[in-house]
C-alpha cells in the first residue's frame, strides 16, 4: 500500500516542505471572494492540517507521531479604546525628543491615566503605542514616565510600524524602540519599524519568545532585500543586532555606526538633527562576512576582539573532550568512525549536552536513524539516563518520557525532505534559523545524501565543492555544522586503531576543508576513544585523544581517568568520594576499587579515595 500524500486530499504543497506551512483550502477557497487566501495551516511535522476559515481538519493515515512542535498560539485582540487628544505634557515630552505632534497622530500614539503595571502593583499614566496590522490593532505597548513597560496579555507580537512596510519597499530600517522608529518618521524615512520587546540581555539563552515577531511578520518581510539595523549601541543592542542579522541573513543586513555621544537613533536626532540621522543611515555598512576590502571595514570587529577576544567557545559537557575540542558557531566539524563504533551515538550525546548546558537548538538530518520515532527514543534515553524499553529494572516512566519529549521538541527539528540534496537541506536549515534560531545543523551521514554530480566533475572536485558550500553556510549564518562521513572499510578483519580523516571515502578534502575533525573509536574493552584529528583554531582546541565511558543502557557517555597502578577510575569534575549510579549520586558512600568494565554496566560506579 502506497503512502498517502497531501495531494490525495487536494492539498497543494511544494515537494519539499518542513514545519508549519499554509495553503489554499480545497473545501472552501473556491467559494470565497479571496480564493487565493492561504487559510489552511499544515503542520508537516505531525502531518495534520486545519482550515482557519471553514474548520476542516485531517491527518495523513501514514503519519509518524513525533514529538510535536509548540503549536501556534491563539492570540487575543486587545480591548483598548484610544483617547482622542494627547495631554500637553505628552506632546511636550516628544517635542523635547525631536518628534512632532503630526508624527504622533500619524502613528496613533495615545495616553491613558489608568494603565496597570505589575512592577508597581498599581495604575499609572502611560504612553500607548498601538501595534497594527491591516489597520487593526493587535497589540498595545504601554510606557510609564518611570520607564515601566507592559504589553497586552496574550497579544500577537509584531513589529511596531508594520504597516509602514510598503509592498514595493525593498529596504527596511529596524530599530530597538518605538521612539527610534518615530525619529525616522520625523525625517521622512517612513520605512522603519521597531522590535516589540527590545534586546535580550547579553548571555540570554532562550531567544525564542524574543523573536516570535519575525515568524509572525514573515510574509510582510518576504520582499525586503536590505535590512538596516539601527538598534541601540550597547551590549544588549549588539546581541540583538547579531541575532537579527543571523536570522535575516548577514548578506542582507547593514549596521549603523553611531557618533560617540549617541547610543540610539533618537539621540542622533536630538543632538545632530535631521541631517545627522540621514548620515547615520547613508553610511550604514554591511557585515564583513565576505568580500572585505580594507582594514577599516574591520574596525568594529577589531575593537570587539580587543575587549572580548574571539567568539565564545562552548563546552561539550565532558572535561576530557573539552581539553582538546570545544564547539564554536560558524565552524564545520567532520565526524568519522567505523560502522558500529558509535559516531552518531556520540554526536547525539554531544547535542543533548549542548541543549542542556547552553540551550542550543538543532536541525537534524539523520538518514540512518529512520523512522524518526526510533531516533527520538534514543535521544529520550540520553535525556533521562534510563532505558526506553524494558531491558533493565531502571526503565523510564511514562511521565519521564513525556518530560523528555517536551525537552526534545524545544531543541530538535528533524529534517527529512523528499529529495535529500544538500541545497535542500541548507535551505531548510536557513528557514529553521529564521523561525527557531537553531544553533547547530547535523548532516548524518554524507553517504546517504542524494548526490547529483555533473558529468565531467571528478569525485574529488565534487567533495571539495560540497564541503565549501557547507562551511560557507556555517560561517554566513554563524551556526555550528557537523557532517558525519563513513571511512573506507579497513583491509584487515581486526580493527586496532581509529580511522583518519584522510581515510574517508572520496577525497583528501575531508581533512583539508574541515575546521575540526573527530574520529570515534570503540576498543575491545568497550571504552570509547575520541580522536581529535584536526582543529583549525587554537582557541577551540588541539590535537589529542579523549577517553569516555559508555553506558549501553542509557546511551550516555561519562568522563573517566584511569589510574596508573590500579584498576580504580576517577570521575572528572571534582566528584566527591562515593557511589554513582550511571552518573547520579546515590546514598552508598563506601569507597571501592572499581573494575574497569563496570562503568558500562547498569550497576554503580565508585569514586575511590585518592
Amino acid at each position: 500500500m502506497s503512502q498517502e500524500t497531501y495531494q490525495d486530499y487536494g492539498i497543494e504543497l511544494p515537494m519539499t516542505v518542513a514545519g508549519q506551512k499554509y495553503a489554499t483550502c480545497p473545501k472552501c477557497s473556491e467559494s470565497r471572494k479571496k480564493s487565493n487566501d492561504k487559510c489552511l495551516g499544515v503542520d508537516t511535522d505531525r502531518q495534520i492540517w486545519h482550515c482557519n476559515h471553514c474548520g476542516w481538519s485531517g491527518m495523513l493515515k501514514n503519519h509518524i507521531d513525533l514529538p510535536t512542535r509548540t503549536p501556534r498560539p491563539k492570540y487575543k485582540k486587545p480591548d483598548w479604546k484610544p483617547t482622542k487628544d494627547l495631554p500637553k505634557k505628552v506632546i511636550q515630552y516628544f517635542k523635547d525628543r525631536g518628534i512632532s505632534e503630526s508624527t504622533l497622530k500619524n502613528n496613533d500614539i495615545q495616553y491613558d491615566n489608568e494603565i496597570y503595571f505589575p512592577q508597581v502593583e498599581g495604575k499609572l499614566g502611560a504612553i500607548c503605542f498601538p501595534y497594527k496590522r491591516k489597520n487593526e490593532i493587535v497589540n498595545v505597548k504601554y510606557r510609564s514616565g518611570k520607564k515601566h513597560f507592559r504589553q497586552e496579555k496574550d497579544a500577537e507580537k509584531i513589529f511596531f510600524g508594520l504597516e509602514s512596510i510598503g509592498v514595493n519597499e525593498k529596504t527596511l530600517i529596524i530599530t530597538e524602540g518605538e521612539i527610534d522608529k518615530l525619529s525616522f518618521d520625523e525625517i521622512g524615512y517612513n520605512f522603519a519599524v521597531s522590535v516589540p520587546d527590545g534586546a535580550p540581555a547579553p548571555g540570554t539563552k532562550n531567544f525564542r519568545s524574543k523573536f516570535e515577531y519575525l515568524e509572525n511578520c514573515k510574509s510582510e518581510l518576504a520582499h525586503i532585500t536590505a535590512f538596516i539595523l539601527a538598534v541601540d549601541n550597547d551590549p544588549a543592542g549588539k546581541t540583538l543586532e547579531h541575532e537579527l542579522a543571523r536570522r535575516l541573513g548577514f548578506e542582507k543586513c547593514l549596521r549603523v555606526a553611531y557618533p560617540d555621544d549617541c547610543k540610539d537613533a533618537n539621540e542622533v536626532l536630538v543632538k545632530h538633527g535631521v541631517e545627522g540621522l540621514k548620515v547615520l543611515i547613508g553610511t550604514a555598512k554591511p557585515f564583513p562576512v565576505i568580500g572585505v576590502n580594507g582594514v577599516s571595514d574591520l574596525h568594529t570587529e577589531l575593537v570587539n576582539l580587543y575587549h572580548n577576544g574571539f567568539a565564545s567557545v562552548f563546552s561539550t559537557g565532558w572535561t576530557s573532550v573539552d581539553e582538546y575540542y570545544k564547539v564554536r558557531p560558524g565552524e564545520m566539524t567532520i565526524l568519522t568512525g567505523y560502522t558500529g563504533h558509535g559516531k552518531s551515538e556520540f554526536l547525539d550525546a554531544l547535542l543533548i549536552n549542548l541543549a542542556k548546558l547552553h540551550n542550543w537548538k538543532f536541525g537534524v538530518c539523520s538518514l540512518e536513524n529512520l523512522p524518526y520515532e526510533r531516533h527520538v527514543l534514543k535521544l529520550a534515553e540520553k535525556v533521562t539516563g534510563k532505558a526506553f524499553f524494558q531491558v533493565s529494572d531502571d526503565r523510564m516512566t511514562e511521565a519521564e518520557l513525556t518530560q523528555a519529549e517536551s525537552f526534545l521538541q524545544q531543541h530538535f527539528f528533524f529534517i527529512n525532505p523528499d529529495q535529500v540534496e544538500i541545497d535542500t537541506i541548507l535551505k531548510i536549515g536557513k528557514d529553521l534559523i529564521y523561525r527557531h534560531g537553531i544553533n547547530g545543523l547535523i548532516i548524518d551521514p554524507y553517504n546517504e545524501l542524494d548526490h547529483n554530480r555533473l558529468v565531467g566533475i571528478s569525485e574529488t572536485e565534487y567533495v571539495s565543492q560540497f564541503l565549501s558550500k557547507v562551511r560557507r553556510f556555517a560561517r554566513l549564518n554563524d551556526i555550528a555544522v557537523w557532517v558525519v562521513a563513513h571511512p573506507t572499510k579497513p583491509n584487515t578483519a581486526k580493527i586496532v586503531k581509529a580511522p583518519t580523516v584522510y581515510g574517508i571515502s572520496g577525497s583528501a578534502n575531508w581533512a583539508n576543508k574541515a575546521d575540526n575533525a573527530l574520529s570515534v573509536f570503540r576498543g575491545a574493552d568497550n571504552k570509547v576513544q575520541i580522536h581529535i584529528k584536526k582543529v583549525r583554531f587554537k582557541e577551540v582546541g588541539h590535537l589529542g585523544q579523549a577517553g569516555l565511558g559508555y553506558d549501553q543502557i542509557s546511551g550516555r557517555y561519562f568522563d573517566f581517568r584511569p589510574k596508573a597502578k590500579t584498576e580504580q577510575l576517577e570521575l572528572i569534575n571534582d566528584s566527591p568520594k562515593g557511589c554513582y549510579n550511571r552518573g547520579e549520586k546515590c546514598d552508598d558512600q563506601t569507597p571501592l576499587t572499581l573494575l574497569t568494565n563496570s562503568i558500562y554496566s547498569p550497576g554503580c560506579i565508585y569514586v575511590a579515595a585518592n
